[in-house]
């Protein structure tokens, strides 16, 4: 196995290069030329993993996989068993996924530049299958061994493209040395928080990441949808369409409930990640509203936490967004049938999962190795509450949104405006931009 080190910056949230209806023809030639793997993927469809290429007369090869220095330590455990199996090497390209790394690929895969394999959250699937990039994964009977949120993160337009492996959402940490108080609703948290402020000079209700200049509707999303206002609409298979569903009486109950959180200054658009994180770390805060990749510094801070659900602000579930991490298979891969090979029959088996979840510290994907991690009781927490969280939307619109969307929750928090004036006035900007 080799190692080729590119650096690069984790980030999320890309453009769409080319629309879904420009590449139906990619798609159909990737389709016909999948047909000669038809034995590969019928095994996969099995319960118990093949051997490997080998035994299809794939003989030795290469297949090579984009991710990053976290993953790449489990990645080269797996490739250990799939080389000895098969005899086709694994070779590694170390970067993090970022706009550019997502570029990249997309206009490297069609010259055949592109790794075999790519890591990437789950919210960049919708410009690589639009672009005709990525090449549908069947995960078969172990497909059920996903959380539901999971599967349905890797599905687009009804086609199902990769193999997750982390599902991380925020939620509530509670600092068990100034309270053990479990809230059930959000005004609940918020009176334990001005108890404390009271009774032991803490200075904050709760902490939670802002931004001063664009706002931060991820992480304040569970209370949005615990009103009943979520982002898109969604079908009965999950998938999201391209119509807002935050409009409306629900989109309006939690527009006034962000108004009544900044009037009384709970919520303060000026508490950025690091202070927010730094707050809750120096005690100046009994609960925190995070993802799990704020463990590390909790822990390193010696705390004594517990992880719980988000409390809902409205009357319905308060339900996070899910971030998927996932694998992604080249429709133009190099070695098509041992990257297939590679992803169904090995990321998918528990073990594999497993090293996955040890090498990174994220909390798994596979309902098998979250029952694995039951002495991790954060992460276990972390993975538990997860499972119920909205996987973020893959669907071109959702770049519409973000920006009015966050500038909007400020502008509410800091009284600028009719929270509900304001608020239709984003939903109608929004719709512009998606028409």
């Amino acid at each position: 196995m080799t190692l080729i080190k590119i650096r690069g910056r984790l980030r999320h949230r890309t453009g769409t290069l080319k629309t879904e209806e420009d590449n139906h023809m990619t798609r159909s030639r990737w389709a016909v030329a999948a047909a000669a793997c038809c034995a590969l993927l019928l095994a996969g469809c099995s319960s118990a993993p093949t051997s490997g290429v080998a035994a299809l007369g794939a003989g030795t090869g290469e297949v090579t996989i984009q991710a990053g220095d976290d993953e790449i330590p489990a990645l080269r455990e797996i490739a250990e068993d799939y080389t000895a199996d098969t005899g086709v090497e694994v070779r590694f390209i170390e970067r993090e996924i970022n706009a550019q790394a997502i570029s990249n690929f997309i206009s490297q895969s069609p010259t055949g530049q592109a790794p075999d394999i790519i890591v990437s959250p789950h919210d960049n699937l919708g410009q690589l299958a639009a672009n005709g990039v990525v090449a549908p994964v069947e995960l078969g009977d172990r497909g059920e061994e996903f959380t539901e949120n999971a599967r349905d993160a890797v599905v687009y337009n009804g086609v199902s493209y990769g193999v997750p492996y982390a599902v991380e959402s925020v939620a509530l940490v509670r600092n068990d040395e100034l309270t053990t108080e479990d809230p059930g609703t959000f005004d609940e948290l918020r009176a334990e928080g001005h108890r404390l402020m009271a009774d032991s000079g803490i200075t904050y209700p709760f902490t939670v990441s802002q931004s001063p200049d664009a706002g931060d509707p991820y992480h304040l999303y569970p209370l949005q949808t615990s009103f009943g206002a979520e982002v898109f609409e969604r079908g009965e298979d999950g998938e999201y369409s391209s119509t807002l569903a935050m409009g409306g009486e629900g989109g309006h109950e939690f527009a006034r409930y962000l108004a009544e959180l900044g009037e009384s200054g709970d919520l303060q658009t000026s508490m950025t990640p690091d202070i927010a994180k730094e707050s809750f770390i120096s005690g100046e805060s009994a609960f925190h509203i995070a993802g799990p990749w704020e463990l590390v510094d909790i822990e390193a801070a010696d705390m004594n936490v517990t992880v719980l659900p988000v409390p809902p602000a409205g009357n319905e579930e308060a339900r996070p967004f899910a971030g998927v991490q996932a694998f992604f298979v080249n429709a133009n891969a190099a070695n098509p049938i041992a990257a297939q090979d590679f992803a169904t029959n090995y990321l998918t088996r528990p073990e594999s999962q497993t090293a996955m979840y040890e090498s990174t510290g994220r909390p798994p994907a596979s309902e098998v190795a979250i029952d694995g991690i039951k002495d991790d009781p954060l992460r276990s927490a972390y993975a538990e509450i997860a499972t119920t969280a909205l996987p973020m939307p893959a669907i071109p619109a959702m770049g519409a949104v973000w920006s009015f969307w966050g500038t909007t929750e400020n502008g509410i928090v800091n009284g600028n405006g009719e929270p509900v004036e304001l608020w239709d006035r984003m939903i109608a900007n929004i719709e512009g931009q998606i028409q």
